[in-house]
């Protein structure tokens, strides 16, 4: 899928001030991103099921354990499945918003219409691509003995620049991103002997303040 322009790795660079914390901040940041970027595999190589669509390579809970191990808890896992998939004879199929997707765009079929569902039908999912945008400062950690939470409220994220990019804007309306978008988002991590795994998320509407 066509990502911002402004495609920076921005979780890995600093880690997030949070008083006397023992936590290493920077490797919960490093964690998150292993998270996002990982995940991505989740909606790809398409596949039909009679008249639904899965993925070809992570269609069962066991494959999605593997693939997000030691990066996740048993909540976090299901959680994140839960937002994605439907069981379907023992097969994860894709939810009903991504099997429109996929039906509307043709992209089974490698032949892209014009489309703009793309963006919505990821929003508030681990796959939405502007999480990777997301600057340090605009981060927050809170730690409770072995859990920590990274939250951010309100958060503007850029995905291009209409003065700046005119009409190459228009790459990003065909899949449905907005030049801005406002998000709010918490990412609570348990730490084990493996590290910080993800056990919830929540990513949601944020609030227009200016």
């Amino acid at each position: 899928m066509v990502y911002g322009m402004k495609w920076v790795f921005a979780l890995l660079i600093f880690p997030v001030i949070s008083g006397c914390s023992s936590v290493d901040e920077k490797v919960v940041l490093f964690q998150l991103n292993e998270i996002i970027t990982t995940s991505s595999e989740l909606f790809q190589n398409h596949s039909s099921y009679g008249d639904m669509f899965y993925n070809e390579q992570y269609h069962t809970l066991e494959e999605i354990e593997r693939l997000l191990d030691g990066k996740v808890t048993e909540d976090g896992l299901l959680q994140m499945v839960e937002r994605i998939f439907d069981e379907n004879d023992n097969i994860l199929v894709y939810k009903q918003p991504f099997q429109t997707y996929i039906k509307e765009s043709n992209v089974y079929n490698s032949s892209i219409n014009e489309t703009n569902a793309y963006y919505d039908t990821v929003r508030k999912t681990i796959l939405n691509p502007g999480l990777r945008l997301i600057t340090e400062e605009e981060l927050q950690f809170e730690v409770h003995d072995e859990i920590v939470i990274v939250k951010g409220e309100n958060i503007n994220i850029e995905f291009y620049n209409i003065e700046m990019y005119g009409g190459s804007a228009e790459q990003y309306a065909r899949y449905g991103y907005p030049a801005n978008d406002v998000l709010s988002v918490s990412f609570k991590f348990v730490k084990d002997t493996n590290g910080y795994l993800l056990d919830s998320f929540h990513i949601e509407d944020g609030e227009i303040t200016s």
